[in-house]
């Protein structure tokens, strides 16, 4: 009798959600993760880097099969660090979403008040966050790292969804995922410095000193900025993850190095 090694099931894939973006019947998403021995990238959605395109690809349908979306809708953007904000349309589906597509612009956040475009952002420590204005509809997805963050997107992005589409920040729901958190984020003073020019007011939101040393908290500062342009605290939820600490199950550029993979914001309306 030949001894037959057992076929190990493949891990099953299983997105992270807002509890509130659920309640919501007429909005898709959902964040993809880092799951070890999921393809030969850990569930890594992102082209770039050197990255294996069309395993990339794979992870995408993937990931978008278990949120009941289209993998050839996703609309992406050149992500650069700034505060530029792209309006996605129906006619835009599938901008950067195959290998060797164009990306939709060189931005750090995209909008959209249409059904069948499902927008993505990239992250391995950035803040991921997904806003959406149900009484429009209308739908964002931003990439907040901290140079993002101190320049102001966040901000960029809830004005370009009231003057685009009417949304209103009072009725607008937001959901700030993983991003290394003000445990383990250690910064030098060119991010210190940024936090206080951009909001001096209220430097301890997000930053704090142990000992000679500075650490930020870019969740705690969106949102911050998300209450200064008008959101009602209730209506925004934060993960509360920190992928440094939880490097296992999420892309990390600081616990990993910059050649780690990414995992995707997704949001869409149905």
């Amino acid at each position: 009798m030949v001894d037959v090694e057992p076929v190990k099931p493949a891990p099953k894939l299983q997105v992270l959600q807002s509890r509130t973006l659920a309640e919501i019947p007429f909005v898709a998403h959902g964040l993809t993760r880092r799951v070890a021995g999921l393809g030969a990238a850990e569930g890594n959605v992102a082209y770039g880097g050197g990255r294996d395109r069309d395993e990339a690809w794979e992870m995408r349908r993937a990931w978008c099969n278990a949120i009941e979306l289209d993998a050839e809708t996703l609309v992406t953007v050149h992500q650069v660090h700034g505060v530029e904000v792209a309006a996605a349309a129906r006619e835009d589906a599938g901008r950067g979403a195959v290998p060797g597509s164009s990306p939709l612009a060189t931005a750090d956040a995209i909008i959209s008040a249409e059904s069948g475009v499902a927008l993505m952002t990239l992250h391995a420590d950035c803040l991921p966050i997904l806003l959406c204005a149900p009484d429009v509809p209308a739908i964002a997805a931003v990439h907040a790292g901290w140079r993002g963050t101190v320049a102001g997107v966040t901000a960029r992005t809830v004005e370009a969804l009231k003057r685009e589409y009417g949304a209103v920040p009072d009725r607008t729901i937001a959901y700030l995922g993983p991003t290394n958190r003000g445990c383990c984020y250690e910064v030098g003073s060119e991010v210190v410095e940024g936090w206080l020019d951009y909001d001096p007011e209220d430097r301890a939101v997000a930053l704090s000193q142990r000992g000679d040393r500075w650490y930020f908290d870019v969740a705690l500062a969106n949102r911050s900025a998300l209450l200064a342009h008008g959101f009602r605290p209730g209506n925004i939820e934060t993960s509360g993850i920190c992928t440094q600490c939880a490097s296992d199950q999420w892309f990390s550029h600081r616990a990993q190095g910059p050649d780690t993979g990414r995992f995707g914001a997704i949001i869409a309306l149905r």
